[in-house]
């Protein structure tokens, strides 16, 4: 059974900051999104499956709001929000998310700029 890509608020948000050349846009669908990230083992304490980024220097976690988006991986996935992502992994770690129909990405240092501002709002 293959998932049919639709229009979430996280993907629409992401569709609207290149609209508006604004990436801001994208972090509060992202930190309320409910995600499903490619974990490397079943061990207790979390293992990030990490592969290389669309920047192949670099590395990142595969992420998808709809886990059948992420049938093809054969590791575990591990339900979180978007704002237990950005928090829990390291800050030289990218984030790809997949869509069904595309995927979109999230740099080291878009990664960085919204922690500067989940930081200065606390």
């Amino acid at each position: 059974m293959s998932a049919t890509p639709v229009l979430t608020p996280l993907k629409s948000a992401f569709q609207l900051s290149r609209t508006e050349n604004n990436i801001e846009l994208i972090l509060p669908e992202l930190l309320a999104a409910q995600l499903h990230v490619v974990i490397g083992g079943q061990s207790e304490q979390i293992d990030l499956f990490l592969v290389p980024s669309p920047n192949p220097e670099r590395q990142c976690v595969t992420v998808a709001e709809d886990p059948a988006f992420l049938a093809g991986i054969a590791f575990p996935k591990l339900p979180v929000t978007g704002a237990q992502l950005v928090a829990s992994i390291p800050p030289e770690i990218e984030i790809v998310i997949l869509h069904g129909d595309g995927a979109n990405y999230l740099t080291r240092e878009q990664l960085a700029w919204f922690r500067r501002m989940l930081a200065s709002n606390a």
